[in-house]
């Protein structure tokens, strides 16, 4: 039965046609459920960085509303080696903002802000250290030019800035 034979080859032909179709749409969704994952992966670190910000900000505001007593010499009671930037409260153990400079400093490699959490609780086991904090405090040396901020893909990593001569 010729008739039967060119139905069966041309509902065939459709069907293969149809497969092809349906498995280069799958391809396609993939990679886009692919990107869009990846890019709510960032915006989620993102909100989660803002978030810390926001709270650092806020315990800044708080803490400047309050009164300062005056030294002598007139400047606010800041203990350690001479104010800012100096050493934690007078007691030689450094901040840990200093401890993740000298960290990026010390680094061959740009690294991640888990990276350099997991350094640095290794190096001072008496301290609780976390990423969260950690990664706040690299983008405010990202912020103030001490640190640079590099992303490949969804990871971001963190070298740093060295200084003019």
């Amino acid at each position: 039965m010729p008739g039967e034979t060119e139905l069966t080859t041309a509902y065939n032909s459709k069907v293969a046609g149809d497969l092809e179709r349906n498995v280069a749409e799958q391809e396609r969704i993939r990679a886009e459920v692919a990107r869009l994952t990846a890019e709510l992966d960032e915006l989620t670190h993102d909100h989660g960085v803002l978030l810390n910000l926001q709270k650092a900000l806020q315990a800044g505001a708080a803490e400047s509303d309050r009164t300062v007593p005056r030294q002598k010499n007139g400047k606010a009671g800041r203990a350690g080696k001479g104010g800012r930037g100096g050493r934690n409260s007078g007691d030689g153990k450094a901040t840990l903002v200093e401890l993740i400079r000298d960290h990026l400093a010390a680094s061959d490699s740009p690294c991640s802000a888990s990276e350099v959490t997991t350094a640095l609780s290794e190096q001072h086991r008496d301290r609780h250290i976390q990423t969260t904090v950690v990664r706040t405090s690299l983008e405010n040396l990202v912020a103030k030019g001490r640190a640079r901020r590099t992303k490949q893909g969804s990871s971001v990593f963190y070298t740093a800035v060295t200084p003019a001569p």
